[in-house]
């Protein structure tokens, strides 16, 4: 049993073990933090969105370099997520630095969403949530 587990490891060649060992450790890396990542750039492509509907209804031209800059927002925030997550683990930071930046990172798209949708509708949607709340 073990031999043919050996063998059939041995098989595939010492590139693919050399791969399959690689993208493992891509794989731990990116998967305790994938909520953080898929969550940031659902908020971007929703403040692009939003974005658009809000200079339709002032009349501006939507140009492919203000686009442009969601796919520059998308690397960015995604970069420095990544990042500081590979700081918390090579500096066994005491605190998840990883959340700071993720929750700043939508705190600063969540504000523009929320003027964003001002601009269309005219609705505060900050003064709402806060109404919510202190019922």
């Amino acid at each position: 049993m073990m031999k043919t587990i050996i063998y059939n490891i041995l098989k595939i060649g010492y590139d693919g073990i050399a791969f399959a060992v690689c993208c493992g450790l891509i794989a731990s890396f990116i998967i305790p933090i994938k909520s953080f990542l898929i969550f940031t750039v659902f908020v971007v492509f929703a403040d692009t969105v939003t974005g658009i509907m809000a200079a339709k209804k002032r009349g501006e031209e939507i140009t492919s370099k203000g686009l442009y800059r969601t796919s520059q927002k998308c690397l960015v925030y995604l970069c420095g997520i990544m990042i500081f997550e590979g700081a918390r683990l090579t500096f066994q930071l005491p605190f998840n630095i990883t959340y700071m930046v993720a929750f700043t990172i939508a705190t600063t798209e969540l504000f523009s969403i929320a003027e964003n949708i001002k601009s269309i509708t005219g609705v505060n949607i900050g003064v709402l949530v806060l109404r919510f709340f202190k019922k």
